[in-house]
């Protein structure tokens, strides 16, 4: 018998009890749909969490270098330089070395300890270098975004900071304070703030002064006890952080007070995109116990539609159907039922995913992939379970079915 013909025939059959097959069907769609929403979901947090910890959303490897000195006190001392211009160099002539930045270079404020002088004495102040500020101000004005860009030598001060070292002036705004032996006007005093850290400083602050006129200044303090390697596409992550390394304990300009480590983020980026797929994975299996429970649903429509068809089975036998030809026709029939069901469910699945992601901060993340999943799932899922009632079928005994 053709296989047109078969087909011809499931189809007819699933015709015949519509609202049967529809309700199996549904099975089909709802844990079809279940594993695809999930998957969909899933790939989109993944993909938003691999976006938020790469630099500006690329894909830029790096490797972040970093001193640890033999003494903590040294990250206290505001003349200690963990990196200078020559260690830069030096990193910066490697092969494979793109670009090299301070870990503080690109935050929008970072504190350091300095040290403040004026007519008083004296005395070392956590000092915030910053791009602007937004302070609750008692007197004068906050830095803003022109101080920086035109790098202006002023500086605002905390009430207290101000009381403290500034305690025999006349006039407080207005006055002059050298850090680190540069000179900056006060333009400002602000309230006093319960807690300020600093992003990438760690620590109190209670003086901010324009971040490019520091660094202008003091090129070579941008006291940071780390810096980030950008590579060139292409090259050997580990082999060359190695040879970073290496090169800075040889001749690094703190060789002898601490050690150098890296730190290789395309590992971390890696080891967390594997736990995001576990997670989903987990995730989606758990939602694919409803398909298994599907699939038994199916199976039971199908022995059903035998014990209900014995006398067709007993006449196609009679009149030259084989028992292939009989197996072959109830097969197809879980197939239609499952590859319907695994088209509709792929689609509902979708559109849930959208619906859900509408309401959470990243957007589900749609792949081919899932199409291929959800039809290769329901057509395993046709054949698995309704291949028992199709054998069943065919081995029915056609003389005590006629007689």
């Amino acid at each position: 018998m053709k296989f047109s013909v078969l087909f011809y025939d499931a189809l007819n059959a699933l015709k015949r009890n519509k609202k049967r097959s529809i309700l199996t069907m549904l099975g089909i769609i709802i844990g079809i749909g279940a594993v695809i929403t999930i998957i969909s979901i899933g790939n989109g947090f993944q993909n938003y969490v691999m976006e938020n910890l790469t630099e500006e959303g690329d894909e830029s490897v790096s490797i972040a270098i970093s001193f640890v000195p033999n003494k903590q006190s040294m990250y206290e001392d505001p003349n200690i330089v963990f990196f200078n211009s020559e260690d830069i160099s030096t990193i910066k002539s490697i092969p494979g070395v793109k670009d090299v930045k301070f870990g503080n270079e690109d935050n929008e404020s970072a504190s350091q300890n300095l040290e403040v002088e004026t007519r008083n004495g004296k005395a070392s102040s956590m000092v915030e270098t910053v791009k602007n500020t937004d302070k609750e101000m008692v007197e004068g004005r906050n830095l803003n975004s022109l101080d920086n860009d035109m790098k202006q030598r002023v500086a605002i001060l905390s009430e207290d900071k101000a009381d403290e070292i500034l305690k025999n002036y006349n006039e407080k705004l207005g006055s002059s304070i050298n850090i680190n032996g540069v000179g900056y006007k006060v333009v400002g005093i602000y309230k006093d703030e319960a807690f300020s850290m600093g992003i990438g400083g760690g620590g109190f602050s209670d003086i901010s002064i324009p971040k490019q006129t520091y660094e202008s200044l003091r090129p070579e303090e941008r006291n940071s006890p780390g810096i980030q390697v950008f590579l060139e596409s292409g090259v050997s992550v580990k082999d060359t952080a190695k040879e970073v390394v290496d090169k800075l304990k040889s001749s690094g300009s703190m060789k002898d007070l601490g050690t150098y480590n890296y730190f290789d983020i395309s590992e971390m980026l890696e080891g967390i995109s594997k736990v995001l797929n576990q997670i989903t994975i987990f995730i989606a299996l758990i939602g694919g116990i409803s398909l298994f429970i599907a699939g038994i649903g199916m199976m039971n429509m199908m022995f059903i539609s035998v014990s209900e068809r014995t006398k067709e089975i007993g006449i196609r036998r009679a009149i030259g159907a084989t028992k292939g030809n009989i197996t072959m026709q109830f097969l197809l029939e879980g197939i239609v039922v499952t590859v319907i069901g695994g088209i509709f469910g792929y689609l509902f699945g979708l559109l849930m995913a959208m619906v859900i992601s509408a309401f959470l901060p990243f957007k589900a993340a749609v792949e081919v992939g899932p199409i291929v999943v959800a039809l290769l799932i329901s057509l395993v899922i046709g054949v698995v379970f309704s291949y028992a009632p199709a054998k069943s079928a065919a081995n029915k005994n056609v003389i005590e079915i006629l007689s």
